[in-house]
């Protein structure tokens, strides 16, 4: 009875202890509740932060699905206050950012960069927790330019000017 005693007690300080994680503080999400020195301007945002349009069909991986050209034209939104993809949408989106060389990269989707137009040695990613949509994880080519990867096919969307 002791020993079973002891392995609940150090079960219990396992889950504790795990579930103390970091906190990103860097992260450019937030919520409406933030303080005003967390509030995203237009001079603090994201780059990505913004409205964009699905321009083309910039590349697939080694398995893909059949390219989609209606996604080619949709609008998609960015804003600390809800993500959009044509008529799908999450409010308070929790963006991540990620630096991902090109060899992390290439190892993890098997395509190389330089094949999407992108000659650097590290590319800026940006996914939403918890939404699965065209346009919620993408690669950031330029402050004009995105690449999303779905179905194994990759789309090129551009900044609208205002």
């Amino acid at each position: 009875m002791k020993r079973i005693f002891q392995y609940s007690a150090l079960l219990l300080l396992v889950l504790l202890i795990s579930s103390c994680g970091k906190t990103d503080t860097n992260s450019p999400s937030g919520s409406a509740s933030d303080s005003p020195a967390n509030t995203n301007t237009s001079a603090d945002a994201p780059s990505y932060f913004g409205e964009w349009s699905v321009q083309s069909i910039v590349g697939s991986t080694p398995v893909s699905a059949a390219e989609d050209e209606k996604l080619i034209g949709m609008r998609v939104t960015y804003s600390i206050e809800k993500a959009s993809f044509d008529k799908d949408e999450i409010m308070s989106p929790e963006y991540k950012e990620e630096n991902i060389t090109k060899d992390d990269y290439f190892n993890e989707y098997r395509n190389e960069l330089s094949d999407l137009g992108i000659e650097t040695e590290s590319v800026k990613t940006v996914s939403i927790n918890n939404w699965t949509n065209p346009g919620s994880s993408s690669i950031v080519k330029d402050d004009q330019t995105m690449i999303f990867l779905w179905d194994g096919n990759y789309y090129e969307m551009k900044k609208e000017k205002k």
